[in-house]
């Protein structure tokens, strides 16, 4: 009798979960599932847009309607970035930085390297300001390395040594960095040129390719790294071929009517 009744309990409660929870599984499962295809939708979108931005377009759609600068240099780096997330094959280094280069040499801004350089100045960034500055603290400009602790290569504006990398953020003074593409170069670490009524604090752009001497570095509100910067020649490199290279650049540009 007893195992009957126990029986009856163990039916009952199968009916139960047959007619309660097993819908209740397949229509979660089924919300999952429709949640999971939107998302995969919405990827291929972005990554069919950054193929057609990267790949395809135009050069006012890879560089963004921007008139300013450092705002084209943020819509390529975010588009590059949407594509090497999503795609199966990603980009290479060699081929973001070429990309990050793009219309860099627009005759916006003056081009610095090792055969022309601007005039020294005082880091104005710190406390004992211009008037106790020595020799050993001068140097050509502010430039933004980046974000150090980022995994993403368009995120860095330097080939940094790790060891020269402070676990603050900031990079031991005296080690040399490398400009991985053509970077604004500045009086202090304040990028104004989207605000209104800018005036300008950007002295033009250390060519990509270049080295520096890191003189002094802070980390900003923002999580990125600053230095305080001397344009010096590559360990290892011969007199710099810029003058030449700049001039091929230019006719080229001029043939293309840019």
């Amino acid at each position: 009798m007893a195992g009957r009744d126990a029986l009856k309990q163990v039916e009952s409660i199968s009916k139960i979960f047959a007619a309660v929870v097993i819908p209740a599984m397949i229509g979660f499962a089924g919300l999952f599932a429709n949640q999971k295809l939107e998302q995969l939708k919405a990827n291929d979108d972005l990554l069919k847009k950054a193929i057609e931005v990267v790949f395809l377009s135009d050069t006012d759609k890879m560089s963004g309607d921007s008139k300013s600068f450092e705002s084209r240099r943020a819509h390529r780096r975010y588009w590059l970035e949407v594509y090497n997330k999503f795609a199966d094959v990603k980009l290479s280094d060699e081929f973001i930085a070429m990309m990050m280069e793009h219309d860099t040499l627009a005759n916006e801004k003056e081009l610095f390297w090792t055969g022309h350089m601007p005039s020294l100045i005082a880091n104005v960034e710190r406390p004992h300001g211009a008037e106790n500055a020595n020799e050993d603290e001068l140097g050509h400009g502010w430039v933004p390395v980046g974000r150090m602790s980022s995994n993403h290569y368009s995120r860095v504006n330097f080939d940094v040594a790790p060891g020269a990398i402070e676990r603050d953020g900031t990079i031991t003074p005296g080690t040399i960095v490398y400009a991985r593409w053509s970077v604004t170069l500045r009086l202090n670490t304040r990028n104004l040129e989207d605000r209104q009524g800018y005036t300008g604090t950007d002295r033009g752009l250390l060519w990509g390719g270049e080295c520096a001497k890191v003189v002094d570095s802070i980390v900003d509100g923002r999580a990125q790294t600053w230095a305080f910067v001397e344009i010096v020649r590559c360990p290892g490199m011969a007199k710099s071929p810029r003058p030449a290279e700049l001039h091929a650049r230019s006719d080229a540009r001029s043939r293309a009517g840019l």
